[in-house]
């Protein structure tokens, strides 16, 4: 046990994700073992450079693994080299993901912990890996392999807890109080944005700079998350200068694969996060969610959309399957908006029968793109029957029902 590890367990985060999430903080060892996997020099002109290890080795080459990484030599001898980074086979991220998930469950939710002090104060921090940066505004902005993002928290030695609490976000980091933080018991809680898995105080929409963020904090955890602390021995994997992931920006908003814990400033000077507030912060309520209805078709999922009333009117919906029956994550698809602002489309997720399911939809819209908050669809097993609509919600829809047989929706 090392000195502060009593202080890690007692005030872990409590990781609230958003609805449309399907990337989860996990273990970094699924980047060790996911096939295809490469820790490779860097890429060139010609293209890729020298692979140094592999999650599945060939002959007489070694096998990628934590321990194998280091600061300034790798586990066979050969030193490390600025550019070097693991980069994954294919694009196919998101069906990678739920693979992996399923076949390695001990690797997933998992957050790591490191105490570190400086200039006199003990610091807290929290370490959150994410397989993919899946920022979902648009089919490509700002998305990359590997994702490192953390919180940390200043303990008054004095009070026994915390004193100031500071969420990183994209480029920059928001501080408060811990008076001002939502808790739940001791434990902070994190608001987890959508795709970009930037950490917030509350629930909401929110813009930084050139980023809008939507955390929601609708979707949990099914468990929680195991804290693996880097203590006082620490392993060399973390100090490990390369990049975990392979993508390269190609405009000034997005971003390359990071570099791990060890190699950001704050892994030693945690203090110097406080110096660095969003240039923009404005918090509230996204776009209205849409009209939709999400159901069985087939034996696959059909989304039935009208979004002729929102304002910009949206281009893409973004839609998450998730279901409490499976032990799978969520998975999440992008699906373009007909011209018309209304369709019907049959998507390729199979829906096992025996299953029930939460389908929550969101739109993007406008230029920079903006998304909206999520609508929720729930498709009960086979046989069994839904819920009856009390007497306000039959209602509300013979209404609806009206409404739309005067405005000439009938003719759809």
């Amino acid at each position: 046990m090392g000195e502060h590890d009593d202080l890690l367990k007692r005030f872990q985060p409590v990781l609230r994700y958003d609805a449309n999430e399907q990337f989860f903080a996990d273990s970094a060892v699924q980047y060790m073992v996911n096939p295809g996997n490469e820790l490779r020099r860097k890429r060139t002109a010609a293209g890729n450079g020298a692979v140094l290890a592999r999650a599945q080795p060939k002959a007489g080459e070694p096998a990628l693994t934590l321990d194998f990484l280091g600061p300034k030599t790798y586990g066979d001898g050969s030193d490390v080299r600025d550019g070097d980074l693991i980069g994954l086979e294919g694009k196919d991220y998101r069906e990678q993901y739920r693979r992996l998930r399923s076949a390695r469950p001990d690797l997933n939710n998992v957050v790591y912990g490191h105490a570190i002090v400086a200039n006199g104060r003990l610091w807290l921090q929290y370490w959150l890996w994410y397989f993919y940066n899946d920022y979902q505004l648009s089919f490509s902005l700002g998305k990359h392999e590997g994702d490192w993002e953390m919180v940390q928290f200043r303990v008054d030695a004095a009070a026994g807890h915390p004193d100031v609490a500071v969420y990183a976000q994209h480029r920059y980091a928001e501080v408060r109080p811990w008076n001002k933080v939502e808790k739940l018991g001791d434990r902070p809680i994190v608001y987890v944005a959508r795709g970009s898995h930037a950490s917030y105080f509350e629930a909401g929409f929110h813009q930084t700079e050139a980023w809008y963020d939507l955390a929601d904090g609708k979707r949990r955890a099914k468990k929680r998350p195991a804290l693996e602390i880097l203590g006082t021995d620490e392993p060399a994997w973390p100090s490990w200068p390369g990049r975990w992931g392979d993508t390269l920006p190609r405009t000034v908003v997005e971003s390359n694969s990071p570099t791990g814990p060890g190699a950001k400033k704050q892994w030693r000077a945690p203090d110097k996060m406080l110096d660095n507030p969003p240039a923009v912060s404005r918090h509230g309520k996204g776009l209205r969610g849409p009209d939709v209805r999400a159901l069985r078709a087939g034996g696959r999922l059909r989304v039935e959309y009208d979004v002729r009333k929102q304002q910009p009117r949206p281009h893409t919906l973004v839609v998450t399957v998730n279901s409490v029956d499976e032990s799978a994550p969520p998975q999440t698809h992008n699906i373009r908006v007909h011209a018309s602002g209304h369709g019907k489309v049959m998507t390729a997720v199979v829906l096992d029968p025996l299953k029930r399911y939460d389908v929550h939809t969101s739109t993007i819209a406008g230029d920079p793109p903006v998304p909206s908050e999520s609508t929720r669809s729930d498709i009960p097993a086979f046989g069994e029957q839904t819920p009856p609509l009390t007497l306000p919600q039959r209602a509300l829809k013979a209404i609806s029902r009206t409404f739309a047989f005067i405005r000439g929706d009938r003719r759809r």
